[in-house]
């Protein structure tokens, strides 16, 4: 019996513990014990097993200021901690690339639908985000049309957050999360948020049609509550 069966026979022990009949019980919670001890593992090993990640990609390497607030709100509509990885590799013309992720961690499937929320929302917003840049005099520099794209972000994001507490069924223990990510992945630093409107004039009316565009983002429910399966990256 190795690791997982291990705690997956343990669960279903502790589980039988709680029964109303004493001797079943007393039983079950006995062979917990003894499995817990023959495996080396201890009751947060088993809290542990209950916790599972999720990656989703970023829209770009850059931790920008709009992104990450979208994905801070669904990781606390769905009772989740968050945090990005930056990775680097070189791909196949030899070239030194960096991708993003965000990574979700929660309770049983909560991390599961809160990267599908993330990627959808993600997906909507940039796409919307474009095309509110489009619409910019040719005029306008690059950097200013990316603030307004920015700025527009922001307030699709403010609108999209009441469709996120409606989507969410929550489910947290923020320590046993934060036990979790220090176990799994050290100590995290923080890192700097790119925000593209300090230095530009931005004028409201981009917020404003962010807010409204943001209005029409969509959720949808898979089968049983879930999302449809191979949406995530």
């Amino acid at each position: 019996m190795d690791r997982e069966d291990a705690l997956k026979k343990i669960k279903k022990c502790l589980a039988l513990g709680r029964s109303a009949n004493e001797h079943e019980a007393a039983a079950a919670l006995r062979q917990a014990q003894a499995l817990m001890r023959e495996h080396g593992l201890c009751e947060q090993d088993v809290s542990l097993a209950d916790v599972a990640e999720v990656r989703v990609k970023a829209c770009s390497t850059a931790a920008n200021s709009w992104e990450l607030r979208l994905v801070r709100l669904v990781a606390h509509a769905f009772g989740c901690e968050c945090f990005g990885m930056l990775e680097g590799r070189y791909n196949g013309a030899g070239n030194y690339v960096r991708t993003r992720h965000w990574v979700y961690v929660g309770l049983h499937a909560a991390p599961t639908v809160a990267g599908y929320a993330c990627e959808v929302l993600l997906r909507q917003c940039a796409k919307a985000r474009l095309a509110h840049i489009a619409k910019q005099p040719k005029s306008c520099k690059p950097i200013t049309k990316t603030a307004r794209g920015d700025a527009f972000a922001l307030g699709w994001v403010a609108a999209a957050s009441s469709l996120v507490e409606r989507f969410a069924q929550p489910e947290k223990d923020k320590q046993l999360l934060l036990a979790y990510i220090e176990r799994e992945h050290g100590d995290l630093e923080t890192g700097k948020v790119r925000n593209t409107m300090a230095l530009r004039k931005v004028d409201d009316g981009h917020i404003i049609a962010g807010f409204k565009s943001g209005q029409s983002a969509e959720l949808h429910r898979g089968v049983g509550g879930m999302p449809a399966q191979g949406l995530l990256t």
